[in-house]
């Protein structure tokens, strides 16, 4: 199987990628951010693959317009492409718990699912939400996405950790 994994480079899409590599016998389809710009190179990646990992985004910005519209206008530019390829792939696409929390953040994953479920019934394709609930690991970025990692960069660093919202 050719498996494609948008934000590939990322904090997910990284160890998502390795882990196909090194634990299956899949074909992982090479994928870059640069992509989303190229309408063609787009179409290229989406007609090799047989399912596609959606995980690219934004998590934090210090705009919240541009926050929602990368995550919303990736999500766009990716089903123009599957609307124009031959190909018709399963679109695992991932979300957040966030998608009921009503902030800005939340409401661009849960668009950009929907955009992606929208495809899916309209080319009587497959696409699975994936909520992914606090995520941590290895190579987590302090103050962008995983509050573990937040935690521990504040003791490593002599900082007292707070809690700026609480949740469960």
């Amino acid at each position: 199987m050719k498996i494609g994994v948008t934000g590939a480079n990322g904090f997910l899409g990284y160890h998502l990628r390795q882990s196909i590599i090194w634990l299956t016998e899949n074909e992982v389809v090479d994928f870059n951010r640069e992509l989303f710009n190229d309408s063609d190179g787009l179409l290229h990646f989406v007609e090799q693959c047989d399912v596609i990992v959606h995980l690219a985004g934004l998590n934090r910005h210090e705009s919240d317009d541009v926050l929602y519209e990368t995550n919303v206008n990736i999500a766009k530019s990716l089903v123009i492409a599957l609307k124009q390829s031959k190909n018709n792939p399963h679109v695992i696409i991932s979300s957040s718990s966030q998608e009921s929390k009503g902030n800005v953040y939340g409401n661009s994953k849960k668009k950009a699912r929907e955009l992606i479920d929208e495809w899916a019934a309209d080319s009587k394709g497959l696409s699975t939400g994936l909520i992914i609930p606090n995520v941590f690991g290895p190579f987590g970025k302090p103050y962008y996405n995983s509050v573990v990692a937040t935690f521990c960069h504040q003791i490593a660093n002599n900082e007292e950790p707070k809690i700026i919202t609480d949740g469960e």
